[in-house]
């Protein structure tokens, strides 16, 4: 059982946006932000957010503001659309764009979430959200679907937040993996766009210890029978594309774009945070990809450039991924 949120409103009409958008560019951010939770107590946050000693109006608004500033860095670029991970559901979402993001014209969200879910995902645009749709199956967590109006035609975004690598989080991210490609596969005549993080490295196939892949580089020699299991199918090369593949950037040998990886644990570089574009976005017509960064921003670093992990005890950092951005140009 879902509960899905949407929201489709001109929020502040009445005020003015000093953000001037580039009709001939269209930039997507995707961000893991670690669990920002709202500081009122619903009983479903985790553990350390019920103390009201440490978590409070304050301390979240707190975190509010420095997650603005990240997201309206112009470093940035000021993304047409932001996707978040780990927010705990529409409250944040409308606090942060009426405290923040309103004002500079994020004025459509999306959220979806789990009936008993701690966490949710969440689509802000500054572009009409023309239509969205929740994608589901057995305990795998929504995959949120929104289509995007612009004047060049709609793209379709697909917000997703896989199961962690503890317990059956392979199953999970195989599950999740089959409901992505099915519900992709009926936009495949538009331009698509996965996004999120996927907790599961591109070249995982590759790796003799993970027995069941949701990611699959086709260049494996197992490939085929792996996307026939639901596996999401990617190519490094956009000339290689076909409907049920997508251009996963990572893999691609021309990509050159910030930190080694998205995530870092124990010492391991991790590029779970991704967008993939399907073959419409290289035919030649309407948006067509143009980049895709890892956006370690000096300030989302720690000292040894890992990305700068919230501490809710210190009340410091930011999260514990990087946000990844994808720019498409109009031709």
């Amino acid at each position: 059982m879902l509960i899905v949120l949407f929201l489709c409103l001109l929020l502040f009409s009445g005020c003015s946006c000093d953000i001037e958008g580039d009709p001939k560019a269209f930039r997507v951010l995707s961000y893991n932000v670690q669990n920002l939770f709202d500081a009122r107590l619903d009983g479903g946050e985790y553990p350390e957010y019920q103390d009201p000693k440490v978590w409070n109006d304050r301390s979240y608004r707190m975190r509010l503001d420095s997650l603005s500033k990240v997201l309206l860095s112009d470093k940035l670029l000021y993304p047409d659309v932001i996707i978040l991970q780990e927010v705990e559901g529409p409250r944040v979402v409308e606090d942060l764009l009426s405290l923040h993001l309103g004002r500079k014209g994020y004025r459509w969200y999306a959220v979806a979430k789990g009936f008993d879910a701690a966490i949710s995902v969440a689509v802000i645009s500054r572009h009409p959200i023309a239509s969205t749709l929740v994608h589901a199956a057995p305990k795998i967590r929504p995959v949120l679907e929104a289509v995007i109006a612009t004047e060049a035609g709609e793209i379709s975004l697909f917000a997703l937040h896989a199961k962690s690598r503890i317990g059956d989080g392979a199953d999970l991210r195989l599950s999740l993996a089959k409901v992505v490609s099915r519900a992709s596969y009926e936009r495949a005549g538009s331009a698509v766009l996965l996004c999120g993080d996927f907790n599961e490295d591109p070249l995982s196939v590759w790796d003799s210890t993970v027995s069941a892949p949701s990611l699959v580089d086709m260049n494996h020699p197992d490939a085929s029978r792996l996307q026939a299991s639901g596996a999401l199918a990617l190519v490094g090369d956009s000339t290689s594309l076909a409907p049920g593949l997508f251009y996963c950037p990572y893999l691609d040998e021309k990509w050159k774009g910030g930190a080694p990886g998205s995530c870092s644990w124990d010492g391991i570089w991790h590029r779970y945070d991704q967008i993939l574009a399907n073959g419409k976005l290289f035919d030649g017509m309407g948006w067509e990809y143009e980049s895709f960064s890892i956006e370690n921003l000096p300030s989302l670093c720690s000292s040894d450039g890992r990305p700068y992990a919230w501490n809710i005890r210190t009340l410091q950092g930011y999260s514990d991924h990087f946000p990844v951005l994808m720019t498409l140009k109009r031709r």
